[in-house]
């Protein structure tokens, strides 16, 4: 036997409060004390990559671990906690990013049309994960028996693992295809004492943008230079 209904209902209304409570507490408590506010591309790679570690460590410790090869009812729901409430957190500060890039990203006269489009990818990935990761745990490990078809798993881990192994695989792409957004200028910090990608020189951005203004913004900007000199 497992949980009862009212425990599973309580800890799923704790998770979204938790979410909530750390999406929006992001930039004070994280961001900001790790000078990567405000976020850029190598931000939401560095913690798309670091959102996969959940995952797959749940994915090894149910395939793995004698507490749920065994079905140690007590140690499962330790490690379950543990790994959705990290899971959780990491994941909350993603969406916190994700947040802010959508906007920064889009352009002045679309707005509303590129956050539109993002909550709305939102839903239809949600729609797909639900159906996913249900296909995953019922047929994860079933037998083969003709070649049209499976039946259904009859090991619960197996099917469960599965969905952990789904879900990493699902954040390490979210984060590989952030790397071809053109937007590292600012390079990526973790703290004081620790710079990850260097950002740009001022000068070589300076004159990248430079490059691109007019002729009467460039004398501006020579005059500007000369008079705070």
């Amino acid at each position: 036997t497992g949980l009862g209904k009212v425990v599973v209902g309580a800890f799923l209304g704790g998770y979204i409060i938790l979410y909530g409570q750390v999406q929006s507490w992001t930039p004070q408590l994280v961001t900001n004390p790790l000078q990567q506010t405000p976020p850029n591309k190598m931000t939401e790679v560095f913690w798309g990559m670091f959102n996969c570690f959940p995952t797959l460590v749940g994915a090894i410790v149910i395939y793995t671990s004698s507490t749920f090869v065994d079905y140690d009812m007590g140690g499962m729901i330790t490690w379950l906690v543990v790994i959705i409430v990290t899971f959780a957190i990491i994941f909350a500060i993603n969406s916190s990013i994700h947040s802010f890039l959508v906007v920064k990203y889009a352009k002045s006269d679309t707005v509303a049309k590129s956050v539109g489009f993002y909550y709305m990818s939102n839903a239809v990935g949600r729609l797909v994960g639900t159906l996913g990761s249900g296909f995953l745990y019922t047929y994860a490990g079933g037998q083969v028996e003709t070649l049209g078809g499976y039946a259904a798993g009859n090991d619960a881990r197996l099917g469960l693992a599965a969905c952990f192994v789904a879900g990493t695989i699902s954040s390490l792409l979210a984060a590989v295809i952030t790397i071809w957004i053109k937007d590292e200028d600012a390079g990526l910090k973790c703290g004081n004492c620790c710079t990850l990608v260097e950002p740009k020189a001022t000068d070589a951005i300076e004159g990248e943008e430079g490059a691109g203004a007019s002729p009467q913004e460039t004398t501006g900007n020579t005059e500007r230079s000369a008079l705070s000199a």
